[in-house]
């Protein structure tokens, strides 16, 4: 009847305005961080049936149901969670997810630490506000992660909290030999690290009969228990005794000896070492590479790997008690802790060519105020400190679901999880199936214009086609009207 092909044209105009809703939408969101774009999929409608299909026999072949659709529905709005292009800004709490997952936001409670009502992005502008919690600034929500602890060790759990980013946290001093060791691998015992080079050519001039010996100088800045500097010069200068013929390494086995070095450390504040602890020997072999050192111009005895620095060693600086820093008028009044440091050696050489030696490392520095931060791929955020010290301060969160079409989309580039989504499963970035954040960028949406205009475009035409049928039962029915005039 032409009365069902009225209501079979208004399921359609129904059906495809819907679909211009959402081609609209997509196209309004095309510049929106993090937007996932969306598509319609549409089914018919229930059939009236005019008479149904009956089986063959003997004589007859058998009949297909007559059935007569009644229109169109729309069947799903899918999100299409596909990656979307990253756009670079330099602000380092702009945040994207290169792979799978979402941030975590949630409502900020008096509780300490927790975030409540927790919804799920993929838009990483974010930032820290005025109590140093890394938030979403469009809607005041903060960012869900894991707090370091005091030492700067992270401990996922699947209850992640509010990451709290306090700008002017203060990193604690640390006395040149209380700090961490560094040296060869499978021999950090030490605290200060030289490196460089010591001429060959010098040590030979001073050798000869008639010879002079050359110094060669690098400075070291230590520091105390307190994080007060300390300038100290260390002065290597050829020895002029007959080196022995071998001296063992650290790993025990004697190598024949090709050069031999003193160096002698004196502090320019008055800072007092322990007798014959700021002298020492060095020797290289006849390739110009480091063997050993020995408090000791014989080379007994010597450092052996893993061993702890010792005077006798030739390898520790003992300091009694230290000097007056700069812009203090009496050391006395100074209470830092003096004590050993262990001196590394072992990447210096003593080739032919110009002496270049220098500190390469030591553990100690002053205080320090936390000024910077920055975000890793696996979302570590770590504090960079005025001091020239870093400390892992949290790690970002990030959530996927077994059904990411189950979520519920409530506005602000938020999804909150439903019923058919699944729970929320926790983790941090590049592990498993989680993907990497990229720090300093943005992800842009995924809708493309071209395929949004095309869709527009049949979705306008099916309108009109669905209209036109509209009209043409209109014609119908008033043709039947005037049958009777």
């Amino acid at each position: 009847m032409a009365g069902d092909s009225l209501f079979i044209g208004v399921s359609g105009l129904d059906a495809y305005q819907d679909q211009i809703d959402v081609i609209s939408n997509n196209i309004a969101n095309v510049n929106t961080t993090g937007f996932k774009d969306q598509r319609v999929t549409f089914q018919d409608l229930l059939y009236q049936t005019q008479s149904y299909p009956t089986a063959p026999s003997a004589t007859k072949g058998g009949t297909n149901a007559v059935q007569n659709g009644l229109g169109i529905k729309v069947a799903t709005t899918d999100t299409n969670f596909s990656q979307g292009g990253l756009e670079t800004t330099g602000i380092n709490t702009d945040l994207a997810i290169n792979g799978d997952g979402f941030f975590i936001l949630g409502d900020m409670s008096t509780s300490n630490n927790v975030a409540t009502n927790p919804v799920y992005t993929r838009d990483g502008a974010f930032s820290i506000n005025a109590n140093g919690v890394l938030y979403d600034p469009a809607t005041g929500k903060a960012v869900l992660g894991f707090q370091a602890n005091a030492a700067g060790q992270v401990t996922p759990s699947s209850s992640p909290g509010i990451l709290q980013i306090p700008l002017g946290l203060k990193s604690q001093a640390v006395g040149t030999g209380f700090g961490a060791k560094v040296g060869p691998t499978g021999d950090k015992v030490f605290d200060v690290s030289y490196g460089g080079n010591l001429d060959q050519t010098m040590y030979v001039s001073a050798v000869t009969p008639g010879g002079v010996a050359q110094a060669v100088t690098t400075s070291t800045t230590i520091y105390d228990s307190l994080g007060n500097p300390h300038l100290v010069d260390v002065v290597f200068t050829p020895a002029i005794v007959s080196p022995p013929v071998t001296v063992n390494n650290t790993l025990g086995s004697a190598v024949n000896v090709g050069t031999e070095w003193q160096y002698t450390i004196t502090s320019t504040d008055g800072t007092q070492f322990a007798p014959g602890s700021n002298t020492g020997y060095l020797f290289f072999d006849q390739n110009g590479q480091f063997i050993n050192t020995s408090s000791s111009a014989t080379g007994t005895p010597v450092h052996q790997i893993g061993q702890q620095p010792s005077t006798a060693a030739g390898d520790q600086l003992q300091v009694t008690q230290w000097g007056t820093p700069a812009g203090v008028d009496n050391a006395q009044t100074i209470p830092a802790q003096p004590g050993p440091i262990g001196i590394d050696f072992s990447n210096m050489t003593s080739l032919a060519g110009t002496s270049t030696a220098n500190t390469i490392s030591q553990n100690g520095y002053t205080m320090g105020t936390l000024q910077n931060i920055t975000i890793g791929q696996d979302g570590t955020i770590t504090g960079a400190f005025s001091n020239g010290q870093s400390q892992t301060l949290g790690q970002l969160a990030l959530a996927t679901f077994q059904n990411e079409q189950g979520l519920i989309r409530q506005g602000n580039s938020e999804f909150v999880q439903s019923a058919n989504s699944g729970l929320a499963q926790i983790g941090t970035a590049n592990s498993g199936r989680f993907g990497a954040i990229i720090s300093g960028s943005l992800e842009q949406s995924n809708v493309s214009l071209a395929d949004e205009f095309t869709k527009m475009i049949a979705a306008q035409r099916a309108f009109q086609a669905n209209s036109a049928s509209i009209t043409t039962a209109d014609q119908d029915l008033q043709t039947i009207i005037q049958l009777k005039r």
